[in-house]
């Protein structure tokens, strides 16, 4: 629900509109839709979907062999599909949130620990694991669930628990069928497909390359704000003492900043796809470069974080550089909701998150 909530604020406050001309703005890339497509959304897609279906496959294994190598390979992938879903997930539009693909593999923020209580209520109960995970309560449905299943408590002995085992490969099974889900809702001949990359005035969701960028835009606001507002400033506190390390996502398998920076890459080689960084438009590349300046400064200050996440939050030197990550954030979404958009042509809607 607090997931579901947060989208549908972000979503109602953070407008994205074509400026009020009859022509459609000169500094949009042409063909942005198609060029999107190619470069970023189709690869993103064909990762995610490659890495979710090798988990399963692994985690299968594992619990078959019950050996070491195959249990620390099945981790190994885990890690690869939470990268490959940090990406995903800046495409939070269109296909993402119908069916509430988002929230059944990524259930965040959880500020009451529903996904704690339901998987070790699941792993303790004595009828039989659901037949579908579909049907259960997202909490129980994705990436975080399995973080718990494979590195909390009892994970290191997966293989010697047959329901843990059972249900960490429905997890990976039900992950890979959303991957799979989603490819064929931006297949060739997708209604959303056509009108991404070739916008009209009878097609719908997108009636002009203006609404096709300004869903650009809107989505990489929103990665950037769900990332610092819900994954890390939660955890940061306003001092190093209400620092809560376990308020963040994936600390259990130590993903936490690899995640939120495969997050920034991921917007990074969004705008550049857009053609954002590298387009035909002088005025946009100067403020999409000076994004990307922030958000490569915001992306190595997390990667450089050296303690577990459960500890980093508070400890000094880590600390200090999570802040200056959010920081960075936080500045390259003003450019992008300020100047960027200005200098596509796009009037942006004010932003109740900002606090400001």
């Amino acid at each position: 629900m607090c997931a579901r909530l947060f989208q549908s604020v972000f979503a109602m406050c953070l407008l994205t509109l074509p400026a009020l001309a009859q022509d459609e703005p000169d500094t949009i890339a042409p063909e942005i839709g198609s060029r999107v497509l190619e470069n970023y959304v189709t690869p993103a897609l064909a990762r995610f979907d490659e890495t979710s279906s090798s988990l399963a496959t692994s985690l299968s294994a594992a619990c078959e062999s019950g050996s070491a190598g195959d249990l620390d390979a099945a981790r190994s992938g885990f890690s690869d599909t939470l990268s490959a879903f940090a990406h995903v997930s800046v495409l939070r539009f269109g296909p993402l949130v119908a069916e509430n693909r988002f929230e059944r593999v990524f259930f965040w923020p959880d500020p009451r620990g529903v996904t704690l209580r339901q998987v070790q209520g699941l792993l303790a109960a004595e009828e039989p694991l659901p037949s579908d995970l579909a049907d259960q309560s997202v909490a129980l449905q994705g990436l975080p669930a399995l973080d718990y299943v494979l590195f909390g408590i009892g994970g290191d002995a997966l293989a010697d628990d047959a329901r843990r085992c059972n249900y960490a490969v429905a997890i990976a099974n039900n992950v890979a069928e959303i991957a799979a889900q989603l490819e064929a809702a931006w297949a060739e001949g997708t209604s959303f497909r056509v009108s991404f990359i070739s916008p009209a005035a009878d097609r719908d969701p997108y009636r002009s390359k203006a609404e096709v960028a300004g869903e650009i835009v809107k989505a990489a606001g929103t990665a950037l704000e769900f990332a610092r507002n819900a994954e890390l400033l939660p955890a940061l506190g306003k001092t190093a003492e209400k620092a809560r390390g376990k308020r963040a996502p994936f600390w259990r398998s130590g993903q936490t900043f690899a995640f939120a920076a495969a997050q920034i890459d991921g917007v990074q080689k969004l705008i550049e796809a857009a053609g954002f960084v590298d387009g035909h438009s002088d005025l946009v590349n100067g403020y999409g470069r000076g994004m990307n300046f922030d958000l490569s400064h915001a992306r190595e200050a997390l990667l450089a974080v050296e303690t577990a996440p459960e500890m980093a939050f508070s400890a000094k030197e880590d600390r200090g550089r999570i802040s200056y990550a959010t920081i960075a954030m936080e500045g390259a979404k003003h450019t992008l909701n300020g100047e960027l958009s200005g200098a596509l042509g796009l009037v942006m809607g004010f932003n109740a998150l900002d606090g400001d």
